[in-house]
């Protein structure tokens, strides 16, 4: 399938792009509070890698990665782009290479380090597999 779009039309919806409160990070914002979770704070900029949600006190940082700009791998085909192909290519490949330098960079200082992609935050049945996670990884770090 080819773009519909002019490449200049194409870069300015490119860049109309958003990067904070989107749709998966509102999801998750709400599951937290929907568990009645609290002592976390959103968009975390003064932690590496400024993770979405950071509970600062146990040191665990929750990054929702969207499927498209960290190519996940069960959507990665689905969502590749058709035209200007090595520059997404390159584009991606970055994100995911920043992510595991956030990864273990927060590893070093402490942290422990989740990452949801976007497809599993917006499907109930996995909401449900990280709300447990959740659960006991807060109450392991609480106990330490």
């Amino acid at each position: 399938m080819s773009d519909n779009l002019k490449p200049s039309d194409r870069q300015k919806t490119m860049r109309a792009v958003k990067s904070k409160d989107t749709k998966p990070e509102k999801c998750l914002f709400a599951m937290l509070a929907s568990m009645g979770i609290r002592g976390w704070r959103k968009h975390a900029d003064d932690v590496v890698g400024k993770p979405d949600v950071a509970f600062d006190d146990c040191k665990l940082a929750i990054f929702v990665d969207g499927c498209f700009w960290h190519g996940c791998p069960v959507c990665q085909r689905l969502l590749k782009p058709q035209t200007n192909q090595v520059y997404w290519e390159l584009k991606i490949q970055r994100n995911k290479e920043r992510a595991l330098k956030y990864n273990q960079q927060l590893q070093q200082q402490g942290w422990e380090v989740i990452r949801i992609w976007e497809h599993e935050i917006q499907d109930i049945s996995c909401r449900e597999k990280y709300k447990k996670r959740l659960r006991l990884l807060l109450e392991k770090k609480q106990n330490e």
